[in-house]
């Protein structure tokens, strides 16, 4: 196995020192004879610098963590790509890891990120975690908390999230334009951004005089608590005056298994309940799917670049969300097969 050449050899084949070609490398101060020179012996060695090494002598590694907290959810992927994208345009790595929605796992892996001097933080964690982050900040690390806003933030401390109350509203304007008058829930915790968006939902229902009656909003933690949140979602409606006509599920992460609950108990959708949900996905068009999108893809795009920008004062971006307009609420004045309104 051929012997992976070091800053030494470097060093010795330019006739210069290591603190040379470590100047010439990080771009210090450099004579251009003598830095050609060194630019000459990397490329005939062949020498890699060592990562490691660097980030112990800048104190931060040009590696980005970013801390998601259930990758099952269609909202990471284009988030991610965005990060990743950035990442690679300012010579960093992704060093990514996965939560699985566990609390204790959350604070865990952000301390580990801080363990690895990461050169900055992107997490959808919860607030269990902030002290943590706010720490990583004040040691220098920028961090960025996607899907939710931070009340007062410090320096270094920033946030990227969804107008969740406007995805709320969208859904009440999609569904009573198309004549549906009864609304459930299914939502998947105490999440701000899951609080947020049944707020709005409620709001503008209540705007054309329709309730959402708490017993309306039905949780479901994980999938396997589906089944028995839309059993009991539809139980409830069959005791009121009026029939339950539309389900909208608030987060993506659940649009599979809601559907597939509705159509194992027979409803047809959208004949007998429509369905509207968050988060695009690739089978969303075939199944015909009416969801609210987020634009993952920009604001992942946005948080790495807070990372790398580095900004004094904390800066706070809330994203409109966009309804994208499909089959599964049925046919209404404004319908439209994949037409995408504008934001509001």
């Amino acid at each position: 196995m051929a012997k992976r050449a070091t800053i030494g050899d470097v060093a010795a084949y330019a006739g210069v020192s290591t603190a040379t070609v470590s100047r010439v490398l990080n771009g210090g101060a450099v004579a251009e004879t003598t830095a050609s020179r060194v630019r000459e012996a990397v490329a005939r060695l062949a020498y890699t610098p060592n990562a490691l090494t660097r980030s112990i002598f800048a104190g931060r590694a040009s590696t980005i963590g970013v801390v998601i907290r259930d990758l099952s959810s269609p909202f990471y992927l284009d988030l991610i790509r965005g990060i990743d994208e950035v990442a690679a345009a300012n010579d960093s790595l992704v060093l990514l890891t996965n939560t699985f929605r566990q609390i204790d796992r959350e604070v865990a892996q952000v301390r580990a990120m801080d363990e690895q001097r990461v050169r900055g933080l992107i997490v959808t964690t919860g607030e269990t975690a902030d002290s943590r982050t706010r720490r990583m900040a004040e040691s220098g690390a920028p961090c960025v908390v996607v899907a939710r806003t931070v009340p007062d933030p410090p320096p270094g401390v920033h946030s990227v999230s969804l107008d969740d109350a406007e995805a709320g509203r969208l859904m009440a304007a999609h569904l009573t334009g198309y004549g549906r008058s009864s609304v459930g829930v299914v939502t998947s915790g105490r999440r701000p951004s899951q609080l947020e968006r049944t707020a709005g939902l409620r709001q503008a229902l209540a705007e054309r005089g329709l309730p959402l009656p708490e017993d309306a909003v039905t949780v479901a933690e994980s999938e396997t608590e589906v089944s028995d949140a839309v059993g009991s979602l539809l139980a409830r409606a069959r005791n009121r005056d009026r029939p339950l006509d539309a389900v909208v599920c608030t987060t993506g992460r659940l649009t599979v298994a809601v559907h597939s609950a509705l159509t194992a108990r027979g409803v047809a959708i959208p004949d007998d309940v429509a369905f509207l949900t968050m988060d695009d996905f690739s089978w969303a068009p075939a199944l015909g799917i009416t969801v609210i999108a987020q634009p993952s893809y920009q604001m992942g795009r946005r948080a790495a670049e807070l990372v790398v920008e580095r900004p004094g004062e904390p800066v706070t971006l809330v994203f409109a969300p966009t309804l994208v307009a499909r089959t599964s609420c049925g046919e209404g004045p404004t319908s439209s097969r994949d037409h995408r309104f504008p934001d509001r």
